[in-house]
């Protein structure tokens, strides 16, 4: 690891900063759900204020991707939330790629259990995130979102435990709803609990 990397590296740890990105197909809601998680924690950080409204977000918007920035408990996090459509040569991923994804602590890929295809283009999708073996090994935390509960399921729970698991592409299954908000807790928990043990 060079000198600028460790710096970098002590930096975040320093900041308790914790970079994650969200992807997969278009029209799985994935831009919901990073709002479902903003107002969760906007909740938490004004309660734990005593009711004073606090703004502890920013963002930056591209035409193909939005990085949120938000505060939570002790953490910082910076949420690349990247566009689902894909033209050639007009994604982050194609772009921009090694700024994207260089860093990242937390891969969240998110399909919609009402449409097959969205499961089956996530392997699509995480080779476009060129993630090595080490990543999927436990340097970085790979979460896997089945999203749209409200939905009728096309998807069978054999076919989701068959990538999720010790040894297996994803270390964590969530479902939600970000309509309702039904999974966003335990979602936002799961951020919590691996952003903390990546911050070790």
């Amino acid at each position: 690891m060079g000198k600028l990397s460790q710096f970098l590296k002590r930096l975040k740890k320093s900041r308790k900063l914790v970079r994650m990105t969200i992807v997969g197909d278009g029209a799985v809601g994935k831009t919901t759900m990073v709002q479902a998680l903003i107002q969760k924690t906007t909740q938490y950080v004004n309660s734990s204020n005593g009711g004073k409204v606090l703004d502890s977000k920013e963002i930056t918007r591209t035409p193909f991707m939005e990085i949120e920035s938000w505060a939570y408990k002790d953490l910082r996090f910076q949420c690349y939330d990247l566009a689902g459509q894909r033209t050639p040569g007009a994604h982050p991923l194609d772009i921009i790629k090694d700024q994207v994804t260089k860093s990242i602590d937390i891969y969240i890929f998110v399909f919609s259990v009402d449409v097959y295809e969205s499961f089956e283009n996530l392997n699509d999708w995480m080779e476009l995130m060129n993630l090595t073996n080490e990543s999927k090994n436990g340097q970085a935390g790979l979460i896997l979102v089945g999203n749209k509960i409200d939905l009728e399921r096309n998807i069978s729970n054999e076919l989701i435990k068959s990538v999720v698991g010790k040894k297996k592409y994803f270390q964590k299954y969530i479902e939600t709803c970000s309509l309702d908000g039904r999974g966003i807790d335990n979602l936002l928990d799961e951020i919590t609990k691996m952003s903390k043990k990546h911050l070790k």
